[in-house]
């Protein structure tokens, strides 16, 4: 299949990003799981396993894999990052720039004060937490290529279509206000948090780092500012 790539017409550059972490970082990351994705989906294909997302069981298991290979990359990229060696550990990456002493094994459960980002990735059109992040957020939606456009046909996509592609990063600082703590209580789900469309959502939206034309979602006034935001890096774009 095809591998993807960053289209350069959807990068902001003036994006507004956390502890120095910049642009072409997060560009550069991305093209990197681009990369990965591809070359282990195209074994997949040589060795008759089917594509490489149809290992996952559920989506949300993409997303969580989604999230720990950027994680990951952000690091490699950003010095003044250091992974959180805890699993499920709060915020994912750790901000070492500055005068914070972190624990000596940079394993954190859960901290209330120290500076870091929380990465998290979906397919869906907002993002979900175990917890209400409080601190900078990076979101990144992406969508899997897997059938084709026809809407009389169940077929495989194309082989020339990207098997992934991240449609939208998005950056911001959250507080306790911008969630809507769901929960679980009578069902085999856990509880959750989502960042609500007009607070949380809407903070994030207003600052994209990576946009594609088709990921941009909203009502009304709202959703008017998001495609004027949008036409002011991609000239390819009117509103």
């Amino acid at each position: 299949m095809k591998r993807p790539e960053v289209q350069e017409r959807f990068v902001n550059h003036d994006a507004e990003l956390p502890y120095g972490l910049e642009v072409p970082q997060v560009v550069n990351a991305i093209e990197s799981f681009y990369e990965y994705w591809h070359e282990v989906n195209e074994w997949h294909l040589e060795e008759g396993y089917g594509r490489f997302h149809e290992q996952f069981r559920a989506n949300n298991a993409i997303g969580g894999f989604v999230s720990h290979r950027l994680t990951t990359r952000f690091a490699e990229e950003s010095p003044d990052f250091v992974l959180n060696r805890l699993d499920d550990g709060y915020p994912d990456l750790l901000y070492d720039g500055n005068d914070h002493e972190w624990p000596d094994n940079y394993a954190v459960k859960d901290s209330d004060n120290g500076p870091g980002l929380e990465v998290k990735a979906s397919m869906g059109n907002t993002f979900y937490a175990h917890h209400n992040v409080e601190g900078w957020l990076l979101g990144i939606h992406y969508r899997i290529n897997a059938r084709s456009e026809s809407p009389t046909e169940d077929a495989p996509a194309p082989d020339d279509t990207p098997p992934i592609e991240v449609t939208q990063v998005l950056c911001a600082s959250m507080d306790h206000e911008d969630w809507e703590y769901r929960d679980a209580e009578g069902s085999n789900r856990t509880n959750t948090s989502e960042l609500k469309a007009k607070v949380g959502l809407h903070e994030m939206r207003k600052n994209p780092v990576i946009e594609m034309e088709s990921a941009i979602t909203g009502v009304g006034d709202l959703l008017q500012g998001y495609k004027q935001a949008h036409a002011e890096f991609d000239s390819g774009y009117s509103v």
